[in-house]
């Protein structure tokens, strides 16, 4: 996630001190989610209904490569985070990925660029979305937590990645604001990690 945006430059390119505060009020927020997710009550089986296709269609997208169409279903003030442990905080631990919606564009941009040889071939995944729990969010819509196994295929060799993934999902399209991906197994390494999304 950028600090300094254009919008928030006094042309020293440095961020002024309200776009800083924004930024790190932002990383507070996910900190706190994701802290918080283990001590949510028992969640309520209708918005956990309403969430299901919402979260079976984001993978299906990434399953199909349709990552164009998967971009345009964040909001303007997206994040997505892949912490290297749970729990963390995105201001002060490490993290694989931390990425705001330009920095999406970016990476969607760069699966489709030739040159971008960790992706070339590229992966060919299938997402398990399981144990979909959803509850409301402090205003409005839906804060989800779900388990994901991703299977990856590339260059003949298979790999497994297991964990549970937290999304924030706003407006009447209940699009994605926030995405946490918790893969216990980044934090010991993994082969070409670049699928992930």
């Amino acid at each position: 996630m950028t600090v300094a945006a254009a919008s928030s430059s006094d042309g020293t390119g440095l961020a002024r001190p309200a776009a800083q505060a924004a930024v790190l009020a932002r990383y507070d927020e996910l900190g706190t989610l994701l802290a918080g997710m283990d001590d949510r009550p028992r969640a309520d089986p209708g918005l956990s209904a309403e969430a299901a296709p919402v979260l079976l269609h984001e993978a299906r997208l990434l399953d199909a490569g349709r990552f164009e169409d998967w971009l345009a279903g964040w909001t303007d003030d997206a994040v997505l985070w892949l912490p290297l442990s749970a729990p963390a905080h995105p201001g002060t631990d490490q993290s694989l990925l931390l990425d705001d919606n330009r920095r999406l564009a970016e990476r969607v941009e760069w699966r489709r660029d030739p040159s971008a040889w960790g992706q070339h071939p590229p992966s060919r995944t299938t997402r398990v979305v399981g144990s979909i729990e959803a509850w409301p969010a402090p205003g409005g819509g839906l804060v989800t937590r779900s388990t994901l196994l991703v299977d990856e295929f590339r260059h003949g060799r298979h790999q497994a990645l297991a964990g549970y993934q937290i999304h924030e999902l706003v407006g009447g399209d209940l699009e994605r604001r926030t995405k946490i991906l918790v893969m216990p197994a980044l934090g010991t390494g993994v082969r070409n990690p670049s699928f992930l999304l």
